[in-house]
């Protein structure tokens, strides 16, 4: 899980950095994802929240500059959330998440998904280490999302996911993954 510790800037963003070389190596695979809508977010948000954390104030600029990337992006990262090292936003787009939510190390989102509460109330969620969110996801209220699960496209999560497993559907239930979806992810 993200940490309360004051988080270090440049192995912070290079462990985001890595991310998109993963799959593909080379110097074009991480040139494409610096150049990409979710990486500007997150570079904004780092550098944001390595002043938070440090108490260095940054209003109103903050404001301006966090509008205009949810404007370009349309990705909404608050400062006030703690997001751990090695995050990855697969496309960009409709991406919302609360101050209050944690997100762990490893982690992948893609286009259109929501960590926040239930309307004003509820709490927001704690994800854990190398979870993968799919397009559409919504996951609301103060739950736990166990290390290494996957939420399925367009599924609502309102429960707490034990880690290893797959959460799919509306409302999503949750099936361990298997053997095989294990290993492919570790891939």
């Amino acid at each position: 899980m993200a940490s309360d510790l004051k988080a270090p800037f440049w192995s912070t963003l290079s462990a985001d950095l890595s991310r998109f070389t993963e799959h593909e190596r080379g110097v074009r695979a991480l040139v494409r994802g610096m150049l990409s809508q979710g990486f500007h977010a997150i570079l904004v948000y780092r550098i944001f929240r390595w002043c938070f954390e440090r108490g260095i104030p940054t209003q109103p600029f903050r404001f301006l500059v966090e509008r205009m990337i949810e404007v370009m992006t349309g990705i909404s990262i608050p400062v006030q959330a703690r997001i751990g090292k090695g995050f990855r936003i697969h496309h960009f787009g409709g991406i919302m998440i609360h101050p209050d939510a944690i997100v762990g190390e490893g982690c992948t989102l893609y286009h259109g998904v929501t960590l926040g509460d239930r309307g004003g109330w509820g709490g927001a969620p704690l994800i854990g280490n190398e979870v993968m969110i799919g397009a559409g996801a919504k996951v609301l209220g103060a739950i736990i999302i166990g290390d290494r699960s996957s939420i399925g496209a367009n599924a609502v999560v309102v429960t707490s996911i034990p880690p290893d497993s797959m959460a799919v559907g509306v409302p999503a239930t949750v099936k361990p993954k298997t053997a095989h979806q294990q290993n492919e992810l570790r891939a």
